[in-house]
């Protein structure tokens, strides 16, 4: 113990109650002199307990005096709340480092130092594991902050903050590190708004709705009938119809191209539209004398309308049925990868009331992707605006992509599927899926029922770091979980300029002086606007 109390320069005051991972500390009277600046702990601060066999280090989470003085130069008790976070043991068989959990507390009395720059080193300090550094420790920012790749991508994690906090270059650092030590990996990332592409440039296949195909054959029945006939008031009869119509199509198209398989209802393999049309005509028209064909016509007209909707075009394409499922699979998940681990997938440009279809869809194919090829491909599947349609209170346009989110959330681990959630608002994310995400990058929130929210989501132990929410400043997160060696307050490394997502807050202050009077302009969004239909 002799090396560790030599740098026991500076002492906070003494422990007068443990409970659970809490500690409460009585700062000397030093430390409680009238006029003092700058030397009481302060939160987030790094502290050191010694032990009889080991020294145990906390975060200062909160400062009280419980009983303030009507005038300042009275002497006033002032306490600390300290979250223990980990310890490092003395002779210990495999060296002397910093490991998390605690093996023995600190006793009632015993004093409490303020963490040596020789601590935060070893607190801090590089991993053994496989790591990746993603920005400083806040409370020495000489001190690199690290994730752990496999505990963070195997037990899913979340990206969490308030609109202009910096949320979005969080999650392109993030994803950029990793990958720059993983250059064969395989991400998926779901881009609501478009802003992605330039954070990723010739790392990323950028998927839009006008380069991409997701036959329809792709999709589960449930799938297909909530495009089809998604606010129908006869669902139920016009489903029961299209579920018989389908299968029976998928049979001929089997039968047609000489392959002997069993194909079930949900089986994906290719069939035509042109089929179900002929099988609605020769169904309807077989009909009993008296029997309603309406439902069947129903069926046919809309089908012909979501067949001629340009904006459906990358799902219901014109061309000859072909079995390209190897080569959809083969974009969607980096297989192989040729220089580009990350598939972006623009949502922006699919139409608004098929975006929880194509959301499921994509969700489903990772796991299903990942489970059949027996995790020799493990997925990380990125989720932006994760709150859109992964809700608590879910529509049923949303219902498919929530539960496909929660499958992944629950056994993707076992089949290498890794989740990432992004939102500005955690408190509408179904918690079900949250409460999975073993590591939490929270940036500045606000909102309060959001931060109740994450409260709810972690582990008693971390509860002190989230005082700091609505203090952190842009750039800055507090990291907890699995996928960081301890809890920290940390600031994000700087992003290259061209490297850094296209989700900047627009300039009124220089928009608003300039007249826009090219009468193209107008033309331009009116064509966008018709072409994009919604």
């Amino acid at each position: 113990m002799d090396g560790l109390e030599v740098e026991t320069n500076r002492k906070l005051g003494r422990i007068v109650a443990v409970e659970g991972s809490q500690a409460i500390v009585l700062l000397d009277s030093q430390e409680s002199s009238p006029g003092r600046t700058g030397r009481s702990g302060q939160l987030g601060m790094l502290v050191r307990m010694p032990t009889s066999i080991s020294v145990v280090f906390g975060i200062i989470s909160a400062l009280d005096i419980p009983m303030p003085a009507r005038e300042p130069d009275q002497g006033e008790l002032e306490i600390a709340e300290i979250e223990l976070v980990g310890e490092i043991v003395e002779r210990a068989a495999d060296g002397r480092h910093f490991r998390r959990g605690i093996s023995i507390f600190p006793a009632l009395g015993e004093s409490v130092f303020v963490a040596t720059p020789n601590d935060l080193a070893l607190v801090y300090a590089a991993p053994s594991a496989a790591a990746a550094r993603i920005g400083t420790v806040h409370q020495d920012r000489s001190l690199p902050a690290f994730i752990l790749t496999d505990e963070l991508l195997g037990k899913h994690f979340a990206v969490l903050g308030s609109t202009g906090t910096g949320k979005s270059c969080a999650v392109a650092l993030i994803l950029r590190t990793i990958l720059a030590h993983n250059q064969k990996g395989h991400v998926l990332l779901l881009d609501v708004h478009n802003e992605y592409a330039p954070a990723f440039r010739d790392m990323a296949e950028i998927l839009t709705a006008g380069s991409f195909e997701l036959p329809y054959w792709l999709l589960t029945f449930e799938e297909l009938e909530e495009i089809l006939l998604g606010g129908v008031q006869e669902r139920a009869v016009v489903g029961a119809i299209l579920s018989d119509l389908v299968l029976e199509a998928k049979r001929l198209f089997a039968d047609n191209s000489g392959r002997a398989q069993t194909v079930a209802l949900d089986t994906p393999v290719p069939y035509r539209l042109s089929d179900i049309d002929r099988l609605i005509d020769s169904t309807a028209g077989s009909l009993n004398k008296g029997a309603d064909p309406g439902p069947y016509m129903m069926l046919k007209t809309r089908l012909a309308t979501i067949r001629s909707d340009p904006r459906f075009g990358f799902m219901f394409p014109k061309l000859v049925v072909i079995d390209n499922m190897q080569d959809v699979l083969s974009r969607l998940f980096r297989v192989p990868t040729n220089g580009k681990p990350i598939s972006i997938v623009d949502l922006s440009s699919v139409p608004s009331e098929i975006l929880g279809v194509v959301v499921a869809v994509l969700s489903r194919m990772s796991f299903q992707f990942a489970l059949w090829s027996d995790e020799s491909v493990p997925i990380l599947l990125v989720c932006e605006e994760a709150h859109r349609y992964c809700a608590q209170e879910a529509g049923v346009a949303f219902e498919l992509a929530r539960r496909a989110l929660a499958r992944i959330a629950k056994e993707g681990r076992k089949h290498g599927v890794s989740l990432c959630l992004v939102s500005q608002r955690p408190s509408e994310i179904w918690a079900g899926v949250l409460s999975q995400c073993n590591t939490i990058f929270a940036l500045r929130i606000n909102n309060t029922q959001d931060q109740t929210s994450l409260r709810g989501t972690l582990r008693e132990s971390s509860l002190g770091l989230l005082e700091f929410l609505p203090a952190l400043r842009n750039a800055e997160a507090i990291a907890i979980g699995e996928g960081v060696p301890v809890p920290v307050r940390l600031c994000f490394d700087d992003l290259p300029q061209d490297s850094r997502p296209q989700s900047g807050t627009a300039r009124f202050s220089v928009a608003w002086v300039k007249e826009v009077d090219d009468p193209a302009f107008l033309r331009t969004v009116v064509e966008r606007w018709r072409q994009d239909g919604s």
